[in-house]
């Protein structure tokens, strides 16, 4: 459970208001694009935006007036909800079919209602405040993790077997390899499209009772998989990927220098340092850094990274001029395999308090996938981190970052 503040909250402002029909009683909030046609249907365009939220474009069907498609920027593209088959309950109006699209069309998703009740009582218990989840432990505990090649593994125990799970704070889920859900004897269901480093298929979901990270416990987990090995051609051959689910429930310490993590319930042990805020409305966490010769923007804080900085397309097209431009010569490898990049220097990123200087940047090339995300300028990597020691305290919207003892001074001078 997680209170929305970033761009879902936006977004979902907006759809409210185009929902609740509110957007019609406030033109000044309403900007004309002229007629166009949805399929076959003859549409009016409009841009609409609610008070303190995102623009979305509605299209309203010329003969009806009823909306036929939503239309908004998500991650690498544009996202449409196509809306159909209304029909009259109790003198209102509602869709009975919707469509959501991110333009892969063999991803996309039907939602079909069969029945719509109004005027009904609800059972109170139906509105009864969520319990966030919190890993189940007696109080903190701290742990060795592997390093390798520039990531960062802890070891995670599941159904008594042993493995090595990648620390990945960009990673929106937690993820078995294909064959540890093989030897776990897991049923994943479903076919689902993975942003990574391009857009991929073969993700897959499915439920996993237990997961011990340590002397905690998590439980009733729905999971990721995928066969990483193929999916990121050979770049990562892991067990798995400790993402969201796991930070979400523990308040945890990361000492890369001393290769350790400490971790417990939200509250189990003071936290220290420069504090960052963070929005985690898509589930990894994003704070604002500044960059000289920009406004502040989002980046994530991307455990799973093992490069200094990585700019974003969408965000250095916008910002001409933000890094020297070189040729492309680099390959970055996740999740859908590779994607170009070429090398540059970031004169100057504030972290906080702590402005580093001369960063080693990638820039994306990526047209579609998590590398080419149109809300995100970048993300900053354990490349950086690592002169860090990192308390992710996601109960409290936070991160908290202190000098480690490999912290580069020389790093603070231009």
């Amino acid at each position: 459970m997680r209170r929305l503040t970033g761009v879902l909250a936006r977004r979902d402002r907006t759809q409210r208001f185009i929902d609740s029909s509110d957007f019609a009683k406030h033109p000044e909030r309403c900007t004309y694009r002229g007629t166009t046609f949805v399929g076959s249907t003859r549409a009016y365009a409009l841009d609409v935006a609610a008070d303190d939220g995102d623009t979305e474009r509605l299209y309203l069907d010329a003969a009806t007036a009823l909306p036929v498609r939503i239309a908004y920027d998500d991650d690498d593209g544009t996202t449409t909800v196509d809306l159909s088959d209304w029909r009259s309950i109790g003198g209102r109006r509602f869709p009975f079919r919707s469509v959501t699209s991110d333009g892969d069309h063999a991803f996309d998703l039907t939602q079909t209602t069969t029945s719509i009740s109004l005027d009904v009582p609800i059972a109170p218990e139906v509105f009864s405040p969520f319990v966030a989840r919190t890993i189940d432990m007696s109080g903190s505990a701290t742990i060795a993790l592997d390093w390798n090649e520039g990531h960062l593994y802890a070891p995670v125990t599941i159904a008594g077997h042993r493995y090595l799970f990648l620390i990945d704070t960009g990673a929106q889920d937690i993820v078995l390899d294909a064959h540890v859900a093989a030897q776990l004897d897991l049923h994943p269901e479903g076919a689902i499209e993975a942003s990574g480093a391009t857009r991929t298929g073969g993700l897959r979901v499915a439920r996993l009772a237990e997961l011990d990270v340590g002397a905690g416990r998590m439980h009733d987990l729905v999971v990721s998989t995928i066969d990483l090995a193929t999916s990121t051609r050979g770049a990562f051959r892991i067990d798995g990927i400790l993402g969201y689910p796991f930070f979400a429930q523990a308040l945890v310490r990361i000492d890369i220098a001393n290769r350790s993590m400490t971790f417990g319930p939200p509250g189990s042990f003071a936290v220290a340092g420069d504090r960052l805020p963070l929005t985690l409305d898509r589930s990894f966490p994003e704070t604002d850094l500044r960059i000289p010769g920009a406004a502040p923007a989002p980046f994530i804080i991307d455990t799973g990274n093992s490069d200094e900085v990585l700019l974003y397309k969408p965000f250095v097209d916008r910002h001409a001029g933000i890094v020297p431009y070189a040729v492309a010569n680099d390959n970055n490898y996740g999740i859908g395999g590779r994607t170009r990049s070429y090398r540059s220097t970031l004169e100057q990123i504030e972290l906080g308090s702590t402005p580093i200087y001369h960063a080693d940047t990638n820039v994306m090339l990526a047209s579609r996938g998590a590398f080419a995300d149109r809300v995100d300028a970048g993300n900053v990597g354990l490349g950086v981190l690592k002169n860090f020691v990192m308390t992710f305290d996601y109960a409290n919207d936070a991160l908290y970052l202190e000098h480690g003892a490999d912290f580069d001074d020389g790093r603070l001078r231009v």
